[in-house]
């Protein structure tokens, strides 16, 4: 129920909305100051939610968005996570830990029914342009504006699904984000190119096992850019005894398909697994990021929980099983991330399941915090793409981004990955990373659009708080300040010298289709941007 608000609430926000515009530097706690002395002022009995703040300012000023934002982190990276929850599908596998929905097989399989995504999925009756909708609305009400958009399709295999289906569950997304309904999926796709919010990324979460040619170039068609893959642990022992019904030659073989596609690629990674223990966990996942057969762009942890209704409940009832400890985590945690190399992105650490449906396991939602201040005390560092990206890097610090900008140097790692070679271009200081490009030599490409001559670029991110694109945030972001930029002009350089190559090929958001074009005068060659160098 909305609560109705009084004439003294909106002078107060009026009050506190000037007091941000004119003041230079307004810190935390002189903020706080300002809050009390106002409601105190208007008689107020408690403070008015930062949302209704924001909403009484007609044309909020950046530094009015930035105080009253609730929940800033999600957009620090430049660009907004909308998940679209699946509606219930079978999956071929028959993993012992899966959870399958505990409310009556409503909920899709490998999600409890419990999860925010889910919940907001079901009350919304799996309806995709509710969801998308839905969600864009309350980023909005927190300040986060939705303006870049990467789409996120879970539940289930996606490419599990009937073609029909996987079309139109994201047409209906891509509607959403326009904001109109088009009548086909080909006008779908262009509406997205030239729409107020742009779709900057299209993500599908599937297993290794279904990640065929031809499901790769559906996800293409559709406007895909990264694939997550549940790998889980790479051990045809430990898969065998999880009932994961694929094998690790599975998950070599999709790695190298989908990057020689131009996709991201992110694994699901779970420690705590059933014939695994704190060695070969450590041991099974520092190899993943050192052996060239796997080497992901991005990765999930999600530690093994036991969940009601599934067979390893049962095992773990007859003491067969035991679940992953929160002190073991962390230690693995810790050495783990302490040993990560630059190009790759921590995304979780653990999953968004409400602890009251955890049964036995890690039922703490900070795990992420806990791990960071165990390495601080220990004085350990992780060097992955989140722990140094500028906009979380120096979150709740004095940060003088100009200055920062300035020592930022062009750098490039080569490394080799799926029989191909990579190179990871990037502008970073000593401590802050402000963007990146990841440039690939692909080893035996199946598209026609790709030749054994063709460098893909994989992956363009640049970061800060996201603005609108054709805007510029001075001194608060790095986007759209050239560095994207010096990055395209290093890997069309690196990809004529060092591969030989004679096009380049980009793998780009629908939304972003217009600034390859305009800015690099690449042109569409569907389902790519591309350019002959």
């Amino acid at each position: 129920m909305l609560k109705k608000r009084k004439k003294e609430d909106f002078l107060f926000a009026k009050e506190i909305i000037k007091e941000i515009d004119s003041s230079k530097n307004l810190s935390e706690r002189e903020f706080s100051k300002k809050l009390f002395f106002w409601a105190k002022h208007f008689g107020l009995d408690s403070i008015p939610s930062f949302p209704f703040i924001l909403s009484c300012a007609k044309n909020p000023s950046k530094k009015v968005i930035s105080l009253l934002s609730i929940k800033p982190t999600r957009s620090l990276s430049g660009v907004q996570v909308v998940a679209v929850m699946l509606p219930p599908f079978p999956c071929p596998g028959e993993c012992i830990y899966c959870p399958s929905s505990l409310e009556d097989k409503k909920s899709p399989k490998s999600y409890t029914g419990f999860e925010p995504s889910t919940l907001r999925a079901q009350r919304l009756n799996y309806d995709a342009y509710q969801i998308v909708l839905n969600r864009i609305n309350q980023l909005d009400a927190t300040g986060n504006f939705a303006n870049k958009i990467e789409l996120i399709f879970q539940g289930s295999s996606f490419t599990a699904l009937p073609k029909k289906q996987q079309e139109s569950v994201v047409k209906k997304s891509l509607d959403a984000v326009c904001g109109k309904v088009s009548s086909s999926f080909s006008e779908a796709k262009l509406n997205s190119e030239k729409s107020k919010r742009r779709v900057v990324g299209i993500t599908f979460e599937t297993r290794p096992d279904l990640c065929s040619e031809s499901q790769i170039k559906g996800m293409l068609d559709l406007g895909g850019t990264r694939v997550e893959i549940g790998v889980q642990n790479p051990s045809d022992a430990i898969y065998e005894k999880i009932k994961r019904g694929h094998t690790v030659e599975d998950v070599i073989l999709s790695t190298k398909r989908l990057k020689d596609s131009s996709f991201k690629v992110l694994y699901h990674l779970m420690p705590g697994l059933p014939g695994s223990d704190y060695k070969s966990d450590l041991k099974n996942m520092k190899m993943v990021f050192k052996n060239p057969d796997f080497k992901p762009d991005m990765v999930k942890f999600y530690p093994c929980l036991v969940i009601k209704g599934t067979k390893l409940y049962d095992d773990w009832k007859k003491g067969l099983y035991s679940p992953l400890l929160e002190e073991t985590a962390v230690k693995l945690f810790v050495e783990l991330k302490s040993s990560l190399p630059k190009w790759v992105r921590v995304m979780r650490v653990e999953r968004d399941i409400p602890g009251n449906v955890i049964e036995a396991g890690i039922k703490k939602t900070n795990l992420r915090q806990i791990i960071e201040e165990r390495m601080k005390a220990e004085g350990k560092v992780c060097n992955c793409i989140r722990c140094r990206e500028v906009g979380l890097s120096s979150r709740g610090k004095r940060f003088d981004f100009e200055k920062e900008l300035s020592k930022a140097k062009l750098r490039t790692e080569f490394y080799d990955a799926s029989s191909g070679e990579e190179a990871f271009i990037s502008i970073e200081s000593k401590n802050h990373l402000f963007g990146f490009l990841r440039l690939r030599n692909p080893s035996s490409p199946f598209l026609k659009q790709i030749t054994p001559q063709t460098a893909l670029v994989r992956e363009l991110h640049v970061y800060g708080r996201g603005i609108p694109l054709g805007e510029r945030e001075d001194s608060v972001s790095s986007q759209h300040q050239g560095l994207g930029t010096q990055l395209m002009n290093e890997a069309e350089k690196i990809a004529k010298e060092r591969f030989g190559s004679n096009k380049v090929v980009v793998i780009s958001g629908l939304g972003v289709r217009e600034y390859y074009k305009k800015k690099f005068n690449y042109k569409k060659e569907e389902p790519f941007m591309s350019k002959k160098i």
